[in-house]
């Protein structure tokens, strides 16, 4: 196994911090080799790893080092029983699955050898022909592997990483992309709004419960508004569409009853008198508030407190890395991890770019400030955007703050090959885009185009150029506001212009390490904001040489 530079300099370091029970903080940009080096790092401390990534797309990245420089180690993986069950539909929440009706619910001895993706598939083949359930046997088969890939859940949800049945200590636990365990709570949070009651109602068969439904549809519609921000709704106000205990009894009751339908016919689909249920079920956590949003109601956690706790027991060895990973005192004091931390960040260890280069503009001539997102300002974006796709050498990413303002600047981009990201894009649809010819990919500041596409070629990136479309803060309303006071409370300071600050800063990394994904590769990065040319700004994008330019 030949190692580069960086790995073999640092790697007695992180090896000793993990024996000596440290949380060891890795950041190293993209291309760089990360995961083989936490790899070889973690199975030198203990003969099991645990390798946790924020999606199943990731998987892939962790098996092609195992099966190329680990091939001794058995390795195995896990996915939802909405994935792998033979029956579901794709948006079928786990928990509405009823296993213990189901024909299949049997274990099988399962041998993992191919990628994650080719092997589920299989399994999903053999299992209606051997009569076993490929969720129980996945589940099976991480007791005797050596390396286990998981997604954040079942790290982060407590209910969920119980039910592995796992012993933690055992193995050193890796978390790729960690800058995202800030908002780890996130996953959660429940929704309720006018369309998913009307859903529930055409499920429910007894008049009593589409009643109940009923009452509860034309209450909530009350209490939401068509915002694109968390607007806190008093506890007064919640007090109209609370559900007495009998209510409850009788939905859940109509909603036991088609689960059994559901396996009972193998045909499983969202069951959504199991949304209106959990929303209710969360409510009575103290520590759960709810907004409106979007013309729903939102149910979550104020702050990520009970989610990262894991990270804080010294008794477990943990690696985060992330090529965007937030400042040390960030981690301590927003995120809140108290124990001993060896914080790594390699690029300054080697005093050099370890992956491509990045030449930074910054225009002086616009900006998102709110007060100033005029229809003009958003002609002036649109001109820039123009002129950046003409001049391309390959396909653009350009990264909004918001849905709103990307589609009004969209409204100006005539004759031009785009797509603007929306809540059904997929990489498969960006992927289709760009073999018709330039595109200028529009995307959304922490969506799933920012942080979740790599589009390569032989290793290349197909991105050459990046547009910032404005500083990416987000939006101050009622949950930042709370989750700002909130912390600050605890740690006796304001943290509101930090908080805000390092979101920021983590969602221009993101953007821009689309365009960065191997050492070959060479970007331009339009930072389309005048308020970009701050010391600080520059210095933490490593833009201290930026060129100013305007239309």
């Amino acid at each position: 196994m030949e190692f580069r530079e960086w790995q073999s300099k640092i790697a007695e370091k992180v090896i000793d911090a993990l024996r000596n029970n440290f949380l060891v903080i890795l950041q190293a940009p993209t291309g760089s080799g990360k995961t083989l080096f936490a790899l070889y790092t973690s199975l030198k401390v203990k003969q099991k790893v645990i390798f946790v990534v924020r999606t199943h797309n990731e998987f892939f990245p962790v098996y092609r080092e195992l099966s190329t420089h680990f091939r001794d180690k058995r390795y195995a993986f896990l996915v939802g029983k909405s994935l792998a069950c033979v029956y579901t539909s794709s948006d079928v929440d786990p928990q509405d699955i009823y296993c213990g009706g189901c024909e299949l619910f049997n274990v099988a001895d399962v041998k993992i050898n191919d990628p994650p993706k080719i092997s589920l598939n299989k399994l999903k083949d053999e299992s209606k022909k051997l009569g076993f359930c490929p969720y129980y046997s996945l589940l099976e088969t991480i007791k005797s592997a050596d390396v286990i890939l998981l997604t954040y859940p079942y790290l982060f949800m407590p209910w969920l990483r119980n039910s592995l049945d796992i012993n933690w200590e055992d193995y050193v636990i890796i978390v790729d992309e960690a800058h995202n365990i800030e908002n780890i709570s996130n996953m959660e949070e429940k929704r309720l709004n006018k369309k998913i009651i009307e859903l529930a109602i055409s499920q429910a068969k007894s008049q009593n419960a589409k009643s109940i439904l009923e009452r509860l549809k034309e209450n909530l519609e009350k209490l939401v508004y068509s915002d694109d921000r968390y607007i806190l709704v008093d506890n007064d106000k919640l007090a109209s569409i609370t559900l007495s205990d009998d209510e409850i009894d009788t939905l859940t009751e109509e909603y036991e009853d088609i689960r059994k339908d559901m396996i009972k016919n193998k045909s499983l689909t969202k069951n959504y008198l199991g949304s209106v249920i959990r929303f209710f079920e969360l409510l009575k956590d103290e520590k759960v508030r709810v907004f409106s949003y979007s013309n729903s109601l939102v149910a979550k956690y104020v702050i990520s407190s009970d989610f990262i706790n894991i990270l804080n027991d010294e008794k477990i060895s943990f690696m985060l890395m992330s090529g965007t990973m937030q400042p040390l005192n960030y981690l301590r004091d927003i995120i809140g991890i108290n124990r001993k931390i060896v914080y790594i960040d390699v690029e300054k260890i080697m005093r050099s770019r370890l992956t491509g280069t990045y030449e930074c503009l910054i225009s002086m001539d616009v900006t998102t400030t709110y007060s100033l997102r005029s229809e003009q300002m958003a002609r002036k974006y649109a001109s820039y955007l123009l002129k950046i796709f003409y001049n391309s050498n390959k396909h653009i990413l350009a990264i909004f703050p918001s849905y709103e303002f990307m589609h009004m600047v969209s409204k100006f981009l005539n004759n031009i090959g785009y797509l603007k990201e929306d809540s059904e894009t997929s990489i498969e649809d960006i992927i289709d885009k760009v073999k018709k010819g330039k595109t200028l990919i529009m995307g959304i500041a922490r969506g799933k185009i920012s942080e979740g596409i790599e589009i390569v070629e032989n290793g290349i990136s197909l991105i050459s150029d990046v547009a910032i479309v404005g500083i990416p803060y987000p939006p101050i309303d009622d949950y930042l506001k709370l989750r700002a006071s909130e912390i600050s409370k605890v740690l006796k300071k304001d943290v509101s212009d930090e908080l805000i600050r390092i979101q920021a800063l983590t969602a221009v990394k993101q953007a821009i390490g689309r365009s960065i994904r191997s050492p070959r590769d060479k970007a331009i990065v339009w930072l389309l904001d005048k308020r970009y040319d701050s010391l600080w700004w520059k210095k933490e994008l490593n833009c201290l040489n930026a060129r100013k330019i305007k239309l």
